[in-house]
C-alpha cells in the first residue's frame, strides 16, 4: 500500500510539470522559449547573426582546433572551464589571429590586456600559449566571482567592475552582442 501511494504521488508531480509544458506545445509555443525576448536582446541577436556566418565560424572553429586544440584542452582541463568557452571566446576576441590587439590594449587569441596578463602570473601574453593560458585563468577568476556563465563572459568583454555596477541598475548580459556570438560559436565548436 505504501508503494503504491508514492507511485500515485511520483505520477501526480510529472503530470503537474509536464503538463504546463505540452499545453504551451499545443499553442504553437514552445516550452524551451516561452519568455519573449525584449528588443534590446533581439536586436544582440541579429548583431550576432551578421557579424559572421556559420561557415565562417566554421573555418575558425577548425582553424583554432587544428592549431590549438590539444593545447586548449590541456589548460582548460587544468583550470576547470570548458574548452568550448575557450575556443568560443578566442574566436570572438581575435578571430583566432594570434597577433591581434584591440584599441583598448588587450592582445592575442584571447584578447588579454597586459595588466591582467601579469595579474594572472604571465608576462609574455603575446605568445600564444601564454596568452591561452592567461585568458583562461582569468576567465575561471571570473566563474568563481559571478558563478554565472553569461555574467563572466560579460565581465571577461566588460571588465567585473563595469560588471558589478550594471548590475545595480538590473543589467542583462543578454542585450550584449558579445554574449550572443559567444553562443553562437559554442553551438560550432567541437
Amino acid at each position: 500500500m505504501h508503494k503504491l501511494l508514492i507511485l500515485f504521488f511520483v505520477a501526480i508531480a510529472i503530470i503537474l510539470l509536464i503538463a504546463p509544458n505540452n499545453e504551451n506545445r499545443l499553442r504553437g509555443e514552445s516550452s524551451l522559449y516561452q519568455k519573449a525576448y525584449s528588443k534590446a536582446v533581439e536586436e544582440a541577436i541579429g548583431r550576432s547573426i551578421l557579424w559572421a556566418s556559420d561557415e565562417q565560424i566554421r573555418r575558425l572553429v577548425n582553424s583554432v582546433e587544428r592549431k590549438y586544440g590539444s593545447e586548449i584542452k590541456q589548460i582548460s582541463k587544468k583550470y576547470y572551464t570548458s574548452s568550448k568557452d575557450i575556443k568560443a571566446i578566442t574566436i570572438v576576441e581575435s578571430l583566432t589571429d594570434e597577433e591581434a590587439e584591440s584599441s583598448d590594449g588587450a592582445v592575442g587569441l584571447m584578447g588579454v590586456k597586459r595588466t591582467t596578463g601579469m595579474d594572472m602570473g604571465f608576462n609574455d601574453i603575446e605568445h600564444p600559449i601564454n596568452n591561452l593560458k592567461a585568458g583562461t585563468k582569468y576567465y575561471k577568476m571570473l566563474l568563481k566571482k559571478f558563478k554565472d556563465r553569461d555574467l563572466a563572459l560579460a565581465a571577461y568583454n566588460l571588465g567585473p567592475c563595469e560588471v558589478e555596477n550594471r548590475l545595480i541598475n538590473g543589467f542583462n548580459p543578454e542585450t550584449m552582442d558579445y554574449i550572443w556570438k559567444i553562443r553562437r560559436v559554442r553551438q560550432l565548436v567541437m
